[in-house]
């Protein structure tokens, strides 16, 4: 990685998504070159305690001070349209082909350890995070002692590897939540664009199981979305979060 042109991107405000994307893909290439291999994938484990599948229900929770391995290795923090943080700390995303529309907004990155920028400290030993109080709704509801946290701090060598009986079981658990039909209808990624006959911004899903449906139209005027909020959710959920914010003011 270019540290010089990272260190440049940092002090931009808004990139572009055809500037984002690849700079994360090497950025995630360099910090997990240097971990362990993960046993299990993280993506798609579970964040909060509540729906692990891995993690026995007796494991002590982590105490994350003493971690931070998230906060270094989880590159797309996304900020809500709500959530009020400094300019300096994150970055802003153009939509492609329109730069006048902003479709996400993520924490910036430190250019000398790749870690979230409000990472403070070394990670596996002390860390805390200097904006905490004000912290993203992601970091929140990452939850110390989920099935995700324990597959990274396994990665950075905090936590033991599993045994192999562990794997087998772990493996079968995750096969049996992907058989739920449910699975199928999850969002895997969203895209907004503007739709030009209707002369309003339009909201596109991915489907895991690899269709392609519009969940939403809007004036910018009247709402504000960004494109992470919808990656995972079930069509259900999205459409629980979008009637509860559709129509409501944007200062609200």
């Amino acid at each position: 990685m270019d540290r010089s042109k990272l260190v440049q991107i940092t002090r931009r405000h808004r990139l572009t998504e055809e500037e984002f994307y690849p700079l994360i893909e090497s950025m995630y290439e360099e910090i997990w070159g240097k971990l362990f291999p993960p046993q299990i994938l993280t993506d798609g484990l579970s964040n909060t305690v509540r729906n692990n599948l891995i993690t026995p229900a007796d494991t002590p929770i982590p105490d994350c001070v003493s971690c931070g391995a998230c906060c270094a290795s989880l590159l797309c923090v996304g900020i809500r349209p709500s959530e009020e943080i400094n300019e300096a700390d994150h970055w802003e995303l153009a939509a492609e082909n329109d730069p006048s529309v902003v479709v996400d907004r993520y924490m910036k990155r430190n250019p000398d350890t790749l870690a979230c920028i409000a990472l403070e400290g070394t990670v596996g030993e002390q860390v805390g995070c200097r904006i905490y109080e004000s912290r993203p709704s992601m970091c929140h509801h990452f939850e110390a002692g989920s099935d995700r946290c324990h597959a990274i701090r396994r990665a950075y060598g905090i936590d033991p590897f599993l045994t192999l009986e562990e794997m087998t079981n772990a493996l079968n658990s995750r096969q049996g939540s992907s058989a739920d039909g449910r699975v199928a209808r999850t969002i895997r990624s969203s895209k907004i664009e503007r739709d030009d006959e209707e002369g309003q911004l339009k909201i596109s899903a991915q489907l895991v199981n690899g269709e392609f449906i519009r969940i939403h139209s809007y004036r910018p005027e009247d709402e504000t979305w960004h494109q992470f909020e919808f990656d995972g959710l079930s069509l259900e959920e999205a459409d629980r979060l979008i009637r509860s914010r559709k129509n409501t003011p944007k200062d609200v």
